[in-house]
């Protein structure tokens, strides 16, 4: 992700934590000794149409064990019964086959691709789109 790079420290990240930077609905992933392991959210949240982006990341030392799934899950749950949403997107780069496994085994439907649709480390990707509606 664009905002994960060398400059990211402790300060950065206690501010997202503590709602200074945008989301309004963010989570910490942690395991049940509290040992932080990522964090989910909901982001573009669009009042209009009842719908938001719905974000995922997971440290590298800590993926393949189901976290991302298992908080998608609950956040996508939260979307819809808690904001009252309709409609969840999930979009990553064609070259995250790990984001792409997260939203297929939470059933998300897939869209299609958009060319060119994120800018990752200055560099546009191609995105797959993913939704999930109430």
């Amino acid at each position: 992700m664009p905002w994960a790079n060398e400059r990211y420290d402790a300060a950065e990240a206690m501010k997202w934590i503590s709602g200074e930077l945008g989301d309004a609905h963010r989570f910490v992933v942690a395991e049940s000794d509290g040992d932080i392991v990522g964090t989910c959210g909901l982001n573009r949240l669009d009042g209009l149409n009842l719908s938001a982006n719905l974000g995922y990341w997971i440290r590298s030392d800590k993926t393949c064990r189901g976290y991302a799934t298992e908080a998608s899950r609950l956040l996508a749950q939260y979307g819809f019964d808690v904001v009252g949403l309709h409609r969840l997107e999930i979009v990553m780069s064609t070259r995250n086959e790990a984001s792409r496994r997260v939203a297929e085994r939470i059933g998300a439907h897939h869209e299609g691709v958009a060319k060119g649709r994120l800018l990752l480390h200055g560099e546009f990707h191609d995105a797959h789109v993913f939704s999930l509606t109430q």
